[in-house]
């Protein structure tokens, strides 16, 4: 195990030459890459020694308080039989050698052969001589690579509220332009959906045939303002929602994007095979409650359709599995 200063080495020259080699270098440009991959030579590192524990101590732990009274503990007590102890110490070397193949799987992990490949060449640039490391490393990646991903995704985060802003801005200043999204949805003619348009101006119903349920949809506007949000119930004369509607329309209730109504008749659209439509994270159509799936969470990719419209697709979740 001869390896652990090579990393604290690599942890060295990568920490003040980040991408300057030739080798593999290009592969290793992104900062967060490069984090992940120092994370990952201190966990390579932290189970070495680990793996030096292992013989004699960690395979003989079983023989342990045989040996020596004063060590029996509860989750290591003497073994009572022979067939006991052999058991335990079948056990425990199963464990071990799942432990070696974890390692070797992190060290051959792909993203450490561009490490490796770094490392040697900058062996071959010092004509063989081994690296010298400092000895210890001197950040703990792991927490600066959770860092330098809580900051990614502020940003990420940050643009896409940007676009949707620019996307809201543009929707609103064209006069009529609901009408064009709901054109739009009507001519793709779904399944089992059917759009109801009312006379009145701003509204409309959607109604879900196999699934037996009918919404209707209000754009919320103020005098001389485009609709800027749209507002779902159930109301029917004679009748209250049913338990599958109000789940429905919870979800839909707090849905991102409630002036878009493209986002929104996609949205309802993908109800419209609830009761055929799995669980994406247990596939199972009903959980233990005897509850359907009625948690939609977008996907992140949309596909295009129309030219800039879009089509958005969503997964079917129970409330337990979100």
């Amino acid at each position: 195990m001869s390896t652990a200063p090579s990393m604290a080495a690599t942890n060295q020259n990568s920490t003040q030459e980040p991408a300057t080699s030739n080798s593999g270098t290009s592969q290793m440009e992104s900062e967060i890459q490069l984090v992940s991959s120092l994370a990952k030579l201190q966990e390579l590192e932290r189970k070495i020694h680990e793996l030096r524990g292992f013989m004699p101590q960690g395979l003989l732990e079983p023989l342990v308080p045989i040996a020596n009274p004063d060590k029996v503990s509860l989750g290591n007590p003497i073994a009572e039989t022979p067939r006991i102890l052999r058991a335990s110490l079948d056990e425990t070397a199963r464990a071990r050698v799942a432990d070696v193949q974890q390692f070797q799987s992190l060290w051959r992990d792909p993203e450490l052969a561009f490490v490796w490949a770094h490392v040697e060449s900058r062996i071959r640039e010092a004509n063989g001589q081994l690296l010298q490391p400092t000895g210890k490393w001197e950040r703990d990646y792991d927490v600066l690579l959770e860092e330098l991903a809580r900051k990614e995704k502020s940003k990420v985060d940050e643009r896409q509220r940007e676009d949707e802003e620019a996307e809201r801005i543009k929707a609103q200043s064209t006069e009529g332009e609901w009408k064009n999204v709901l054109e739009r949805f009507v001519q793709r003619d779904i399944p089992g959906i059917r759009v109801i348009k009312s006379q009145d101006g701003t509204s409309l119903a959607v109604a879900l045939v196999r699934a037996g349920v009918v919404f209707q949809i209000k754009g919320i506007s103020f005098p001389g303002s485009p609709v800027s949000d749209w507002e779902v119930s159930s109301n029917i004369a004679g009748r209250s929602p049913t338990k599958l509607e109000n789940a429905i329309l919870e979800c839909v209730g707090s849905r991102p994007r409630k002036w878009d109504l493209a986002f929104l008749l996609d949205m309802i659209s993908s109800y419209a095979d609830i009761k055929q439509t799995p669980c994406v994270k247990c596939n199972r159509l009903a959980d233990n409650g005897a509850q359907l799936p009625t948690l939609r969470r977008p996907r992140a990719n949309e596909q295009s359709f129309n030219g800039p419209a879009r089509i958005y697709t969503f997964d079917a979740l129970h409330s337990g599995c979100a």
